[in-house]
């Protein structure tokens, strides 16, 4: 299978890793577990756990929580099905919260405990399990609320759902024996800081109801588990396996870059049409197979177009699985006739093209003839797509297909990462480098699952990163993986999480006289996990004097302090980000059966991007054109349109300082050429969709434009910035050297933020803009570095260059802020991360993707001859270095 993929004129091998198989190594069933829950996995043909199960079950005998981070289709599963079992068969009134992220897996891991308790176990009907999430009807949340034994939810349904309403809950939290974390990597930066206090509040809740429930947590490779666990859950008594015993079969993995174009320029091929002949020799071999893209966007491409490999057609126009009805090319007015002399000149000659065209649609000669629709039906059953958008009961659909063979092909964005039984997998194909090296290997893992062989493909684009991939492919096979930060005390995240917390159970705090009197005091009042009680104090009394909570001095001296108004403050607090509704996709076809009928949903933020009227909206093979879009009702009306392009929005992304605060200048005054002026304050961001392009399928070449007219987006954050000292300046004379250097030091500074604050990358933004902020405080606008800069953006950066690092969120979390306030020693860890990068000549990972790779722009001549063929590799250099001498410069110019 390998030698017919590598044979492939469109790509170049770039290496080939193959892992033997390993056998599994098998334990016993720990003598605490009843007989009747050993009969029941022997029902799904588990006789008995493996070594590294065995372990995981008696850490938790023995009253420990317990990190599982071991490999795909390790068997974690069991490690807290079993337990929960035991539990209910020992006590009736034990229960156990699954905490899953996504409401999907969270239904998918019920369907899997029910099998083990269905009507061929021995504990049929003796312990229940329900979802309780925003798609379960209100009569199955009562009913799962007062008899389920376990309970799967997500932690937006906690923080909103459960939490508030915790007294009608008292019944299950008080026999609360065990809370499983499933995804546990899944919960990092900001969104992992969020839940990381909504678990604290349930520990509260918890303790006032009378459980302490042990925590099962289960992770993808990671390189911190017991750190991110124990930040997570403020627990500290976690026993970690990180080692499998279970059996693996061989795995391959193959590595491909898109052949070379014109080798005078290095263009390659289009990485998807790639992807699209891999996945053409998968399913020719029959194969089952679940492709990774980047975007939703690819999805619905590269779905279309091996729907239409399948039926055996190319493409010149339109696909035949769109409606029969297409209409034909518009023709001359009845009667018209040409008189005179036949016109002449290029548009002359379009319309003789245009007339002279044949079918739309070709088949190769060996096929020609009609397309036969039960080739059309068959790709649609055996192709399918899957990303988010797509409602509830069409994601279902899907699973149920991969999971019974029926589905042999999916394409996906990371929707299909996590740990889903999706079935048996034969291969895994990456549309490209997923960014990060933990998640290449959650997404090979989906493969092999059955101890089969597996096969992963990723078929790299032309991307920076991708490419640094291609040549240093040790940096993908050789590295750990990436850490992954939370920082759960952020008081930009914790302070709405504290007034939550008010309203569903009081704070109080005792004197120290009192404290020895009332030493009975319940350690809910006056605890928050990881948080000394003089700061969790302050913080309560910040709420306090703004009028968020009520203080009240006790009689003893003491302090109590209680939520006011009925209002639920959760309801203003968004785990994830933005509050606004989503867009709601619904066909509009006046007198069909069709009509008013709801397709999908749009993310708020994604609404001018792929809702703007004229849009092409695609859904797994078919396109709908936008007819309306009301802003207001956050509805999109569509009809169903055979088109032979897709759209994609021109989109601009600018930020600026509107209110600026300039650090103290220390030692360093005005006039010091060695000064690097910084500041914080608030920032503007604001993106625009002016209009949209209409590309051609399959060729992706541009056939029009069109207009947009919608409201921007805006986002009122907090930012930092910083200068370049003028001695800088001077030393980068050439403006392309100093746009590099700008950008490169943006790049630094955002990602070892992230680092430092234990945040992810996503929840920061950089941008590069020319001057300081004005005596007002407000700058000129700035574009957001998006890849590859435009000629504006290294023009600006060209100039006096000033680096904006802002929170990605709405009213900011302090993190850019935090960043600014540690000052020269933050810009020393940026120096020692660029330093200690293992390139040699400059990579993604230190300077970027965004500095523009031209040997031209006084960059010099080569250090030597063997690298004068190699101009690439020069440019890289002198960015690495020019990089280094900025942050020198600037660490040294700030204050100490």
């Amino acid at each position: 299978m390998v030698a017919s993929i590598t044979d492939l004129d469109e790509l170049e091998l770039v290496t080939v890793r193959r892992t033997p198989a390993r056998a599994g190594v098998s334990g016993e069933w720990p003598a605490w577990i009843d007989q009747r829950v050993r009969e029941c996995f022997a029902t799904i043909g588990v006789d008995r756990p493996y070594a590294h199960q065995q372990r995981g079950l008696d850490a938790l005998h023995a009253g420990r929580d317990l990190v599982l981070a071991t490999a795909t289709a390790s068997g974690k599963s069991l490690c807290y099905q079993a337990p929960v079992l035991q539990a209910a068969l020992a006590d009736p009134a034990a229960r156990a919260l699954f905490l899953f992220p996504t409401k999907a897996l969270a239904r998918d891991q019920v369907e899997a405990f029910r099998k083990l308790v269905g009507p061929n176990t021995p504990l049929r009907e003796c312990v229940g399990a329900g979802t309780y999430d925003g798609d379960t009807p209100p009569d199955q949340r009562r009913a799962a609320r007062a008899r389920a034994h376990v309970i799967a939810t997500n932690p937006d349904m906690m923080h909103r759902a459960l939490l508030p309403h915790h007294d009608r809950w008292s019944a299950f939290l008080s026999g609360l024996r065990y809370v499983v974390i499933d995804e546990l990597h899944t919960y990092r930066g900001v969104f992992g800081s969020h839940v990381a206090n909504v678990l604290r509040r349930l520990w509260r809740v918890c303790a006032f109801h009378g459980s302490r429930p042990q925590l099962i947590t289960c992770s993808a490779t990671i390189a911190n588990p017991r750190e991110l666990a124990s930040s997570l859950c403020a627990r500290e008594d976690f026993e970690v396996i990180d080692q499998s015993s279970a059996p693996v079969g061989p795995r391959t993995f193959v590595v491909l870059n898109p052949a070379v174009v014109d080798p005078l320029t290095g263009v390659r091929r289009d990485y998807l049409k790639c992807t699209r002949a891999v996945l053409g020799r998968l399913r020719a071999a029959d194969l089952t197979t679940l492709a990774f893209c980047r975007t939703r966007k690819s999805v619905e491409l590269l779905t279309r177009y091996l729907r239409e490999d399948e039926c055996g057609v190319h493409e010149q126009g339109r696909s035949p699985m769109q409606p029969a009805s297409a209409a034909a090319p518009p023709s001359a007015p009845v009667g018209f006739k040409p008189q005179g002399k036949t016109a002449s000149g290029p548009w002359a000659r379009l319309q003789q093209q245009a007339s002279g065209s044949k079918a739309q649609f070709r088949r190769p000669p060996e096929l020609a003839g009609p397309v036969d629709q039960g080739a059309v039906d068959r790709a649609r059953r055996t192709i399918r797509g899957y990303r988010g958008g797509y409602l509830p009961e069409h994601r279902r659909e899907i699973e149920a297909a991969l999971r019974e063979g029926e589905a042999k092909v999916v394409t996906s964005t990371n929707a299909l990462e996590l740990g889903m039984d999706i079935g048996g997998l034969d291969a895994v194909v990456l549309a490209g480098y997923p960014g990060t090296r933990a998640a290449t290997w959650q997404r090979s893992g989906r493969a092999g699952r059955r101890q089969d062989p597996s096969l992963t493909i990723m078929v790299l684009s032309s991307r920076p990163l991708d490419q640094f991939v291609s040549a240093a492919p040790e940096f993908l096979f050789g590295e750990p993986p990436e850490h992954a930060r939370i920082d759960a005390l952020n008081p930009e995240i914790l302070v709405p999480h504290l007034r939550c917390a008010a309203y569903e159970l009081p704070f109080g705090f005792q004197t120290p006289e009192s404290a020895d009197q009332q030493s009975d005091r319940q350690p809910w009042w006056s605890s928050w996990g990881g948080l000394a009680t003089e700061e969790l104090a302050g913080a309560l009394d910040y709420l306090g004097e703004r009028g968020a909570l009520l203080r009240e001095q006790e009689a003893d001296g003491g302090v109590r302090f209680y939520a006011i108004g009925t209002a639920f403050p959760a309801d203003a607090v968004d785990l994830r980000g933005s509050l606004e509704e989503n867009f709601t996709v619904i066909e509009d076809v006046p007198g069909s059966k069709e009509h008013g009928r709801i397709l999908a949903e749009v993310d708020f933020e994604d609404g001018p991007l792929y809702l703007h009227p004229g849009a092409i909206y695609p859904l797994e093979g078919k396109t709908y054109e936008v007819r309306r879009l009301d802003w207001d009702a956050r509805k999109a009306y569509v009809h169903e349109a055979a088109v032979t392009y897709y759209t994609e929005a021109v989109c601009n992304l600018r930020v600026r300082m509107l209110e600026g605060a300039r650090a103290d200048e220390g030692a360093r005054g005005p006039d010091d050429p060695r000064r690097a002026p910084s500041g914080t304050g608030y920032a503007h961001v604001v993106r625009a969709v002016p209009g949209f392009k209409k590309l051609r399928f399959r060729t992706h070449e541009n056939v029009g434009f069109g207009p947009v007219k919608l409201p921007d987006l805006e986002l009122h954050t907090i930012a930092a910035y910083w200068g370049f000292p003028d001695q800088l300046l001077a030393w980068l004379g050439d403006p392309h050297r100093r746009s590099n250097a700008a950008l490169a030091a943006a790049h630094a500074i955002r990602h070892v933020a992230a680092m430092v604050l234990m945040c992810e990358v996503q929840d920061l933004c950089h941008a590069v803009t020319s001057g300081l902020p004005g005596p007002e405080g407000v700058t000129a606008w700035a574009p957001v570095g998006l890849g590859k800069p435009s000629a504006e953006a290294s023009m600006l950066a060209g100039g006096r260059p000033t680096i904006y690092l802002y929170d990605d969120l709405p009213g900011g979390a302090g993190l850019s802020t935090q960043a600014h306030a540690l000052g020269r020693p933050f810009f020393e860890r940026v120096l020692a991360v660029v330093r200690g990068c293992g390139c040699a000549h400059g990579c993604p990972t230190c300077i970027g993707t965004e500095v523009a790779l031209d040997p031209l722009g006084g960059m010099g001549a080569a250090p030597n001859p063997s690298e004068r063929h190699n101009p690439e590799t020069v440019a890289r250099k002198h960015a690495r270095a020019d990089l280094l001498t900025t942050i020198q410069a600037i660490a040294d110019g700030l204050c100490l």
